[in-house]
This record gives structure tokens, C-alpha cells and sequence, in this order.
């Protein structure tokens, strides 16, 4: 019986009194629209959160465990009691940071320098999916330290891969910290890498540790450990359990820590994203309730025939209810094929026209992603929304009684 209703359903709405009929064309374009829009913010505020997350991960490790303290230590001790915390340690490694000025070609810039481990960065960093040029293997030999550097200082800078330039970093005096010394060290652009964060583009150089730490002259002392884990979601969890348990001699952040105002700002915003381009659904799908309203009062003599041969009230309700559901449908599917269209057209005009100013985003491009999540919550809103707004025109036909309806017949 349910076939039967929904069959009929069907026939009724692709006559040309209906679907091609009146205003159900602009209540169904409407309903497309609405759909595509919310699928276009959802995959952007997807994709901006995802994209962040993935350049934190990729660039700085999951968890960084910093020393408070100067004096140099066992780091394989640390490493050891980092394991034995947090038996799923994938991998480990020293890092330093020092902050310097590059000088190319009688051009100046401020940069950091990141100075890591050349036979363990692999195992906790992936920088080679975002060499745009050169290679990101700092263990080759040569007269010279190799260095990685950010696409936007490349390009400010001048430098292509192989060229040869020079950070000059201050250094205090153990006598009379107030006095400053100079130290001028060569690195050679052994790649150019994408980073995924603005700042990052503008003055990051990653160097082996070694030539970091003579460059600042801090014989073998590091500034702590980067960590990477089996996934991304439980580097929380990991960096709260280790923060207990190595106390206060070490500070434990993980890779949202740094950006934790642009992730909370991201979580509050979806939503309300959701609900306000939602409204949109909302318009159309009035817009669909008064096409049925007066699809309804075109079908008088086609309800008053089904309930002479013995379709009851309900009946009447299911079949107007299962075609406000269709034309949802329709809205639908059709919405979401338009809103990976426009997804596809905002990727190439970011690429091309540079939408995003990485001043304002602090990431000079996004990857758009539509989530499963975000799938589910934009098919369930839509059919619900729709499904409501056919309830009242369908009533409306269950009540019509067949005298009423052949009255004029």
C-alpha cells in the first residue's frame, strides 16, 4: 500500500500542474540554492579547520614538550619517560628555536630558525608533501648547512634552491648580558616549502640541529622535544598525561594550543553559520508548503476520485506529504551537485585570484571539505524542514470530502 501511495505521489508531482507548473520551479531553484549554500560554508569552515590542523601537525609535531630550564640534560632520559608515559609514541625529536635576521643580497628580513634532528625529522615531521621546489632531506653532505625555507621569504628574499645566504643572530655576553655579539652564520636553500600558515611562509627556516645550535652558540642544549602520535584527535589527550607526569621542569602544549582562538572561533562559528544560511531552506520550503496549498486546490476532483474507490484520510496526507518529501529530495540532490560545483570554482579562484589574504586568515589557501558530519546534518535539516512544510497542505487535502470535491463536476 505505502508503493502504491508513494507511486501515485510521484505521478501526480511530475504532471504539469505541478512540478512543471505555477511557482513549484522557483520553490524547487530556491530550495537548490539554499542547500548549495549551506554546502559551500560548510566544506569552507571545514576546510579552513582542517587545513590549519594539518599544517600545525605537519610543520611542528603534535606535541611539543619545552624545557624550562637552559642547563643541558640526558634527552634520552626525557625520551625514555616520555615513552613510558605514552607507550604510543610514534616518534621524537630536539628542536631549538632562535629568532635572527636573514641577510640576501642586501636585503634584510627577521626570521626564526628551527633547528631539528636530520635523521629523525621524518619520523615526526612531513615536510615532503609541501616542498614546492628543491628537496626537504637536510642529512645530504655539504660545505655548507642546508636549510628549508618558507615560500614567502623565498620569494621576498630572492632565493631559489642552492643559493647561499646568511642569519645573523645576537648573542649576550656571559659577563654583561646587556651587551649584545654578534654571530653571523651560512645556510644553502636546499628547498622551498608551502607551510600552510602565513607567518610561517614569511620567516621560517628549518635547519639541521647541529648547525642551529652553533650558529647560536649554545653548545648541545635544546629547547625541547617534538612528538608525534598515531593521530592528531588524541595529541590532547597525550599532552595532558605527560604534562602530569614529567611536572613542572617541562611545559606540554599540543598542536591547538598555539592556534586555540582561531579553533574556538572556528567551533562557534559553524554552527551559527549552519542555522543562519539555513534560512534559506526555511524560504524555500514555504515556498514548496504554498505550492502544495495550491496544488491542493487544483487536485479537488483527483482527491475526491481516490477517496471514492476507498483511500482514506491518511492516505490523502501521505500522498501530499510523500510529494513535498520529493520535491525535498529533488532540492536536494540538486543543491549538493551545484555546491561541489561551486566548491570546485572557489578552489581554482583562490589559486587563481587569491581570495584569501593570509594577513586576515592566517592561511594563504584552504582545501575545502565536506565532512560526513556535515553531510548528515545538511540531508537531515533539509528533509525535516520540508517535511514540516508539508504537513499543513496535506491536512488540507485529507480533510477534503468527495461531495466537496465533484461538487462542480
Amino acid at each position: 500500500m505505502k508503493s502504491s501511495l508513494m507511486w501515485i505521489s510521484w505521478r501526480l508531482l511530475l504532471s504539469r500542474k505541478t512540478l512543471f507548473g505555477g511557482t513549484a520551479p522557483l520553490a524547487l531553484l530556491g530550495l537548490i540554492l539554499g542547500v548549495a549554500a549551506l554546502v559551500v560554508s560548510m566544506a569552507v569552515m571545514s576546510g579552513f579547520e582542517s587545513t590549519l590542523q594539518q599544517a600545525m601537525t605537519d610543520v611542528s609535531g603534535h606535541v611539543q614538550v619545552v624545557k624550562r630550564s637552559r642547563f643541558p640534560d640526558d634527552w634520552h632520559e626525557l625520551e625514555s619517560r616520555i615513552r613510558k608515559a605514552e607507550p604510543t609514541l610514534v616518534g621524537a625529536t630536539r628542536f631549538v628555536f632562535i629568532e635572527g635576521i636573514m641577510a640576501h643580497n642586501g636585503q634584510i628580513s627577521g626570521v626564526l630558525l628551527e633547528g631539528v634532528d636530520t635523521d629523525r625529522i621524518n619520523s615526526v615531521l612531513r615536510f615532503k608533501s609541501r616542498v614546492l621546489s628543491g628537496s626537504d632531506d637536510l642529512s645530504q653532505k655539504s660545505d655548507v648547512p642546508l636549510a628549508l625555507v618558507g615560500s614567502g621569504l623565498a620569494k621576498k628574499m630572492n632565493l631559489k634552491v642552492g643559493d647561499v645566504f646568511r642569519v645573523v643572530v645576537p648573542i649576550t655576553e656571559s659577563v654583561d648580558p646587556s651587551s649584545l655579539q654578534r654571530k653571523v652564520g651560512q645556510f644553502k636553500v636546499q628547498g622551498i616549502m608551502e607551510l600552510g600558515k602565513y607567518e610561517w611562509n614569511e620567516r621560517f627556516i628549518v635547519t639541521g640541529l647541529t648547525a642551529a645550535q652553533q650558529v647560536a652558540d649554545i653548545g648541545d642544549r635544546y629547547s625541547g622535544l617534538l612528538l608525534r602520535f598515531p593521530t592528531a584527535s588524541y595529541a590532547r589527550q597525550a599532552g595532558f598525561n605527560l604534562s602530569r607526569q614529567l611536572g613542572t621542569p617541562y611545559w606540554v602544549r599540543d598542536w591547538r594550543d598555539s592556534n586555540e582562538n582561531l579553533f574556538d572561533a572556528v567551533s562557534v562559528e559553524r554552527p551559527a553559520i549552519f542555522f543562519v544560511v539555513a534560512i534559506i531552506i526555511f524560504v524555500a520550503a514555504f515556498n514548496i508548503s504554498s505550492t502544495l496549498f495550491v496544488n491542493v486546490v487544483q487536485r479537488y476532483k483527483d482527491i475526491a476520485i481516490l477517496k471514492t474507490v476507498g483511500f482514506g484520510h491518511k492516505d490523502i496526507i501521505k500522498i501530499f506529504t510523500f510529494q513535498g518529501l520529493f520535491m525535498g529530495a529533488l532540492g536536494l540532490g540538486g543543491g549538493f551537485i551545484l555546491g561541489l560545483i561551486l566548491c570546485g570554482l572557489f578552489n581554482w579562484a583562490q589559486g587563481s585570484l587569491g581570495l584569501m589574504s593570509g594577513m586576515v586568515y592566517r592561511v594563504d589557501g584552504i582545501t575545502v571539505s565536506i565532512r560526513l558530519s556535515d553531510t548528515i546534518a545538511i540531508c537531515f535539516a533539509t528533509m525535516l524542514i520540508c517535511f514540516i512544510a508539508t504537513l499543513a497542505p496535506a491536512r488540507r487535502g485529507g480533510k477534503l470530502s468527495p461531495m466537496e470535491g465533484l461538487r462542480n463536476e
